[in-house]
């Protein structure tokens, strides 16, 4: 197959990035926030938000394997991915909206916060992980992995830009978080239908594992042992980067901005800041991947993201008129990291479902997306939880700063305790 960069198919495919990591994104970064301000109006307890935050992500980790062995068995008309496409988006747009419209505060408030992310997070599932699953049908070798995973990156980019730049720009003009939740609702509903519209599918052949049942299918994933090692060390960097996202509006709160009631407007100028770093250096690190080998990529540049995210601490020791200006040169140097997640991850399990064929036979696209999607909500779930507690049980009683800057660290840690792991992947060290 011969990779185009302006191929229609490819660049109307990759919309549907911006159509999951808006959501994903504006909800890690202001759930918190929102419903559990340290100042001003508490609608529910920042532990019960991560109590609410560990049972919906946890949903969507459960049903990603179910929905991949669905996606890889299915036989509709639509294909075996678009069929949930279209089927799973209108709920999907609904349950994110009705997120930003709290009908209760407290415990009751929480019970049905939990309902409605629990919706949210299933159809998350329902949607992503057949999504996902077409990459290794467009794009055939790593190489074309690398590039249409590079332009998957630069949607995801853009969904990150507007999740950033929407709350600056309504809440500036004294709209409310609920318009900008009605107006990214929009735009997750068009990508994911230009995705259905303009993305076809091959004729499903022999390979798919119609004979598979689920437990086999899902034992069978954990057999390749490129896998298990790479899903380890991904587990690692899903706590990290979470943990940091969702500290983000505390560091920014009561570090930066302490008593400022516009501080959530900044959390998106210093997301964005971050993602404009990114898009800069994609193709550096493109570059840099095309001649050391996506392994060592990865490596080297989730190594910047740790060290990035570990000196948010020194934020405590520099004098307060000048925070804003250290926390902008951190977000920049997290840019520059930031490129590996954004490129990488997708184009290594392209890798990882071709030894798997090696191995079985067969092509279980979804199934190993959905696996990831399964594992990897698990340390983002446990990340909410643990910043919900942090808030409450360690931050609150006491007030102090080094709290708020101890976030940074743990985030940091974990990302390079990631980059460790990383050298044990069994990819090629040079050229892919």
């Amino acid at each position: 197959m011969t990779y185009t960069l302006g191929s229609r198919r490819r660049i109307l495919y990759s919309t549907g990035n911006l159509g999951y990591t808006l959501p994903g994104f504006f909800t890690q970064t202001y759930l918190f926030i929102f419903y559990a301000p340290t100042s001003g109006r508490i609608i529910i307890p920042s532990f019960l938000v991560g109590i609410s935050f560990f049972l919906g992500t946890l949903v969507q980790a459960i049903a990603n394997p179910f929905v991949g062995n669905l996606s890889d068995k299915s036989r509709s008309r639509f294909g075996r991915r678009r069929f949930f496409i279209i089927s799973g988006i209108i709920p999907f747009v609904i349950f994110f909206i009705l997120l930003w419209f709290p009908f209760e505060t407290g415990i009751h408030g929480a019970v049905i916060l939990s309902l409605v992310f629990v919706a949210y997070n299933f159809f998350f599932a329902y949607v992503v992980a057949p999504y996902l699953s077409l990459i290794p049908e467009i794009a055939s070798t790593p190489n074309e992995r690398v590039r249409l995973t590079t332009i998957m990156a630069y949607f995801s980019i853009i969904g990150i830009i507007l999740a950033s730049a929407m709350p600056v720009l309504f809440l500036g003009l004294g709209l409310s978080i609920q318009i900008v939740g009605l107006a990214m609702g929009f735009f997750i509903l068009l990508s994911f239908l230009l995705v259905f519209f303009f993305t076809s599918e091959s004729v499903v052949s022999t390979k798919a594992p119609v004979e598979y049942t689920f437990k086999q299918a899902f034992l069978q994933t954990f057999k390749n042992s490129m896998f298990n090692r790479f899903i380890v060390a991904y587990l690692a960097f899903q706590f990290g980067f979470y943990f940091l996202l969702s500290s983000l509006g505390y560091i920014t709160e009561d570090l930066v901005f302490p008593g400022n009631p516009h501080f959530e407007s900044y959390v998106g100028i210093f997301t964005l800041i971050a993602i404009l770093f990114a898009m800069g250096f994609s193709p550096a690190m493109i570059k840099y991947s095309d001649k050391y080998g996506e392994k060592k990529a990865f490596i080297v540049f989730t190594s910047i993201l740790g060290i990035s995210f570990l000196s948010t601490f020194l934020l405590i020791f520099i004098p307060l008129d000048y925070r804003i200006f250290a926390t902008i040169l951190i977000m920049a140097v997290a840019g520059m990291g930031l490129t590996s997640y954004f490129i990488l991850p997708n184009a290594i399990l392209g890798e990882v479902i071709d030894r798997d064929e090696e191995i079985t036979g067969y092509r279980r696209e979804a199934m190993y997306f959905s696996v990831q999607g399964l594992m990897e909500r698990i340390p983002s779930s446990m990340a909410g939880l643990a910043l919900g507690y942090w808030i409450t049980y360690v931050y609150l009683p006491h007030r102090s700063e080094v709290f708020i800057g101890l976030l940074g660290v743990i985030s940091g840690i974990t990302l390079l305790i990631t980059a460790l792991l990383f050298f044990r992947v069994p990819l090629p060290k040079k050229g892919i």
